[in-house]
């Protein structure tokens, strides 16, 4: 097993040839391809691999260039569609309709104690009631009326639904 602390020291190792030899989904192509017009030549590709056809400097060049652009295009095409998707999915949880003064809702509030798994630790608090909408995305909650208001952004809140009066019964 690694020890954390010597992470730095273990990644010059061999991790970095693996990052850049590996094809990253947003992009569709490796970071070696992107960055240098080629692939890295692995050391089992000494083994599987024949030797490459030399070409003359000029044409070397002539061809990377055109590889390189080639290239380039088609990763800011890549990331363009991966844009949209990621942007796609954001909007389909993105809550856009706000809350109503008087609805209940549940605060995210990621508090960590330590020595206990975080996996463990309730991240959702509530319920709270929203007491006024300062603007589209501010909201002033209150737990009881007793309680300290509190002024949060709308992402860290979700609608409270009242638990089943069976649920939980077998």
């Amino acid at each position: 097993m690694m020890n954390l602390k010597d992470y730095p020291q273990q990644i010059s190792k061999g991790e970095p040839i693996a990052y850049r030899s590996a094809v990253h989904e947003s992009t569709g192509k490796t970071p070696a391809s992107i960055v240098f017009g080629a692939e890295l030549r692995l050391p089992i590709d000494l083994i599987s691999d024949r030797p490459k056809k030399e070409e003359g400097v000029n044409n070397y060049i002539s061809h990377l260039q055109d590889r390189l652009q080639l290239t380039h295009a088609e990763v800011r095409h890549k990331m363009r569609i991966e844009s949209d998707r990621m942007k796609t999915r954001y909007d389909l949880r993105a809550n856009t309709g706000g809350f109503q003064v008087g609805e209940k809702v549940w605060l995210y509030n990621p508090k960590r104690t330590k020595g206990k798994s975080p996996k463990l630790q309730k991240s959702w608090e509530g319920p709270y009631t929203v007491v006024t909408r300062l603007n589209d995305v501010v909201y002033r909650i209150q737990k009881n009326p007793q309680a300290k208001m509190k002024i949060v952004h709308i992402d860290r809140l979700t609608p409270y639904q009242e638990p089943h009066p069976n649920e939980g019964v077998t």
